[in-house]
């Protein structure tokens, strides 16, 4: 579908001029893109970071409650709490990644293929990358499981885990987003 207004024209797609990079770390790359728009004067010069796709995955364990996440993030300088997921840095489908994840966080395992959500752009205005976004019904945690040094893994009810979206305790907007995708896909019920 395309959303388009009737008085209006599309609008002309500006012409990227130039592109030059800066390697942050393995993990981040700054680039600076050089635009001409049509209609106005001058080159504009943008600047976007580049970094690998995310994957998270809403995940219901055979209890029916929902692991959650807690570590602590440098860029907000606090402990959060999130959905199973870590970035799609390797060869494979991103929906492999999300398993891959969940065993690594929770040590659940997916009881059946993971059920995509979306395909979101976390910030259009400033990252390049995408957010993989899943529903998985997970079994057993696994007996060999060892937990990841730095994370806790929680698991939570429907009804608290509306409660820490509600009192901003769960504030990650990308994983409230998967939760009402999820919500709007019939894959989760709050009740």
């Amino acid at each position: 579908m395309t959303i388009m207004s009737r008085m209006h024209q599309p609008l002309p797609r500006p012409e990227i001029v130039a592109i030059s990079e800066i390697k942050n770390s393995p993990w981040v790359v700054t680039r600076q893109k050089s635009i001409r728009f049509a209609g106005r004067a001058g080159i504009h010069d943008y600047h976007s970071f580049a970094q690998a796709d995310y994957v998270s995955s809403l995940v219901v364990a055979e209890d029916g409650t929902i692991p959650l996440v807690e570590q602590y993030r440098p860029a907000v300088e606090k402990f959060t709490l999130e959905l199973p997921g870590g970035l799609h840095d390797t060869a494979g489908i991103p929906a492999e990644a999300a398993v891959r994840e969940l065993r690594e966080e929770t040590g659940l395992t997916a009881v059946a293929p993971p059920i995509p959500l979306g395909n979101l752009m976390p910030d259009s205005g400033r990252l390049e990358n995408r957010l993989w976004g899943f529903f998985i019904n997970a079994g057993a945690r696994a007996n060999d499981w060892n937990p990841e040094d730095g994370i806790v893994t929680h698991f939570v009810s429907k009804r608290q885990l509306r409660e820490l979206i509600a009192s901003g305790e769960f504030d990650h907007a990308l994983h409230i987003a998967l939760i009402g995708l999820a919500v709007m896909y019939g894959h989760f019920a709050w009740d």
